[in-house]
């Protein structure tokens, strides 16, 4: 698989941010512009576990019970048997025809009624059609046909592994359970994988093996407790009771048991037998994406036909920033011309002239917006949309952006802004240099990292209030040496460079040098 986790796609179904404040921001519009350049953090819809934010947890010790409890809020684990004995995998859906490879031990080509159409070796290529008669052809490698008609609408054709088996049309190996081509009208099939539920998770290729334990047993768990619920629920259209690729999740089979490290995500898989998250005793959806950028979302923020569940909601992800993650920042940029062609010139636009955010959510994710554009002809026209659907019709990363503008936390100042949880709220400002060091305004205040380096500071309330009354930095103070912190008597003090400020309940402050 792929040496990174893999994006979800499913549709389906902390600190809070203050109203006045996300008002603030929904209200925030971006000058009129001749090019839009899009900056972001994560990749993928940002609810639930993100995976990379999972293994910076994983790797500050966190146990993966405590890393579904923080992504899934209120959720338990608890064991609970399979819906099902086994389960039906889809992973071709209306295909003429599959193409096998036996690459270890044999495999038996049988019919759904019993009868066995032929054995096949290692190294043995068979073709599998179906007819326009809704039955099926067998050929081998050369060419030459197996028997004659095979099987019906009643009695598909099934493959039984006793080793390793490649479907060329898939791209991956089958080495457990059977594999199913039962026809889907004339002259197609769908191509599914039945085996158990553990034997299913072995196959699931969502994160690296290599990562942590933690990280691959809170995956396994988030897996598990996904299948049972979709299972139950059912699917239609594909003969399988879920998915394998990512509008469900990205079963790889045999590729992922055999590939690197995979014994360490099978190992990962039996420590955790039928563990699954629940809410209130329910299984809950287990929705997950390989980054959130460093704050997840409210589902309804997301996807916004979906109802609020109380365990997805928004919160920090203070894991998502590690030297792994490929997303923690991105950008993308159109032109004007070029971005109203993407949207398919909706009412005549020919070029974008601004774009407006109406809403956004609790992680800073773009709920709602307007493009305002011009037609041909110099007329004015404008667009609304979800942040959602603008995201797949871009072809960007993540609804967590900002345009014409660089919002995202980064560096020093975002190392200490994950470490006490993202408590200062969003940022409202990009990063400023200031005589060789750097700033950043947030919701609550502003954080500082001083021209030696080191930790970043937050300063707050009247103390920054007064702070940049004397000039901040500039000033006779110097840089701040600690955050703000709260003294007894509700008396707030933060420390800098050559003095002190402290300010009384009543915001009165004063200062101390030294």
């Amino acid at each position: 698989m792929s040496a990174d986790p893999i994006p979800r796609r499913r549709h389906g179904r902390a600190l809070l941010v203050a109203a006045v404040a996300f008002a603030m921001l929904a209200a925030a519009t971006p000058a009129s512009a001749q090019k839009f350049r899009f900056r972001g953090m994560g990749w993928g819809h940002g609810i639930g576990l993100s995976q990379y934010g999972a293994l910076g947890l994983a790797q500050r010790g966190w146990s993966a019970e405590r890393i579904l409890r923080w992504y899934y809020s209120g959720a338990k684990v608890v064991k609970r048997e399979p819906p099902k004995p086994a389960v039906r995998v889809g992973l071709l859906q209306n295909r003429k025809s599959i193409s096998i490879s036996v690459t270890k031990g044999t495999a038996e080509l049988r019919l759904q009624s019993g009868a066995v159409i032929e054995t096949v070796g290692k190294g043995t290529t068979r073709t599998i059609t179906v007819t326009p008669g809704e039955t099926y052809v067998v050929k081998k490698g050369d060419g030459q046909q197996v028997g004659g008609v095979w099987g019906g609408p009643a009695d598909a054709i099934e493959v039984a592994i006793s080793g390793v088996v490649h479907v060329k049309e898939w791209g991956h190996g089958a080495g457990r359970g059977r594999l199913a081509f039962p026809t889907a009208g004339a002259s197609n099939g769908h191509l599914t994988a039945i085996l158990g539920a553990e034997e299913y998770l072995y196959g699931l290729g969502e994160v690296p093996s290599s990562w942590p334990k933690a990280t691959l047993e809170a995956q396994a768990i988030a897996g598990r407790t996904y299948l049972y619920r979709t299972v139950t629920a059912g699917r239609s259209g594909c003969a399988c009771d879920i998915l394998g690729d990512t509008r469900d999740q990205a079963y790889v089979g045999w590729d992922k048991e055999s590939g690197t490290d995979g014994n360490r995500w099978v190992a990962a898989v039996d420590r955790t037998p039928r563990g699954v998250a629940v809410y209130k005793g329910d299984l809950i959806t287990t929705y997950y994406s390989s980054s959130s950028g460093g704050y997840t979302e409210n589902i309804e923020n997301v996807w916004t036909s979906a109802a609020p569940a109380p365990y997805l909601r928004g919160r920090c992800d203070p894991g998502d920033y590690v030297s792994s993650n490929p997303n923690r920042f991105w950008s993308a940029a159109f032109t004007a011309q070029a971005l109203a062609s993407k949207l398919g010139n909706p009412d005549g636009m020919t070029r974008a002239t601004k774009l407006q955010v109406l809403d956004r959510g609790v992680s800073g994710r773009v709920v709602r917006l307007t493009i305002h554009g011009k037609r041909g002809d110099g007329s004015a026209t404008s667009v609304t949309m979800d942040g959602w659907d603008l995201r797949g019709t871009l072809g960007l990363k993540e609804t967590r952006f900002w345009v014409n503008q660089n919002r995202n936390v980064v560096g020093a100042i975002r190392a200490r802004y994950d470490h006490i949880i993202c408590r200062p709220g969003l940022a409202t400002s990009n990063q400023k240099k200031l005589r060789g060091g750097r700033w950043q305004k947030f919701q609550r205040g502003r954080m500082y990292l001083a021209p030696a380096g080191g930790q970043a500071r937050w300063l707050k309330g009247p103390v920054l209030k007064r702070y940049l009354q004397l000039k901040g930095p500039k000033g006779k103070l110097g840089w701040p040496t600690s955050d703000t912190k709260r003294l007894k008597g509700k008396r707030l003090r933060a420390s800098f460079q050559r003095g002190v400020i402290t300010c009384t309940r009543n915001a009165r402050c004063y200062v101390r040098r030294h």
